[in-house]
């Protein structure tokens, strides 16, 4: 038996991973797209600069995530898939609208870390599961896809907070220069990772 004849979403170990991966993976991808697509109209069309950079950085972390996640089911031999994801179609028609759909982007990679959580880490009588579906239980990839969830919390904690200081009707001006400093951008639009 080969290592693919065995560590694949058809062997009955894994194939309950296979639809929440998918769906943790989508979610990823779409909040990429998304924020790429949003930072450009917080750009083009609000003119907040520092605002665009922040949800730069969030489009560029996405990435990172999917890789983190990828490395998880990598651990268990298994491949990830890509699935598409449709084009943004939200009119942004306010500030408020674009931390709404920033916000739900990241509310979906919560609920789809969720449902792969439960999923790995299920327990006899949940869901039905049985004891020898048990096998198919994966309580270390809970934990680390828990620590993506923890770190997807973080952003959305700092997109609430941007938009409870937006909700203060500030100058756009003064908005955009707080977004630079909560966010510790340089003058490039860089995050300060120092």
């Amino acid at each position: 038996m080969t290592k693919r004849a065995f560590f694949n979403y058809e062997n009955p170990r894994f194939s309950a991973l296979r639809d929440p991966m998918r769906q943790t993976v989508r979610a990823f991808w779409a909040a990429m797209h998304y924020f790429a697509a949003i930072k450009e109209v917080v750009w083009g069309r609000y003119g907040m600069a520092y605002l665009s950079d922040a949800i730069h950085t969030l489009e560029h972390k996405q990435p990172e995530r999917i890789d983190q996640f990828s490395a998880l089911m990598r651990q268990q031999g298994l491949e990830i898939e890509y699935p598409g994801t449709p084009e943004l179609n939200e009119p942004l028609a306010s500030l408020d609208e674009v931390f709404r759909v920033c916000v739900e982007l990241t509310d979906n990679i919560d609920r789809a870390l969720q449902c792969f959580i439960q999923v790995a880490d299920r327990k006899e009588g949940e869901n039905g599961a049985r004891p020898a579906e048990l096998q198919g239980v994966f309580p270390g990839l809970a934990r680390q896809a828990e620590q993506l969830q923890i770190d997807n919390s973080a952003d959305r904690t700092r997109l609430l907070e941007a938009w409870s200081m937006w909700g203060n009707s500030p100058s756009i001006s003064s908005f955009d220069k707080w977004v630079k400093s909560r966010y510790d951008l340089d003058d490039n639009g860089e995050a300060d990772d120092d």
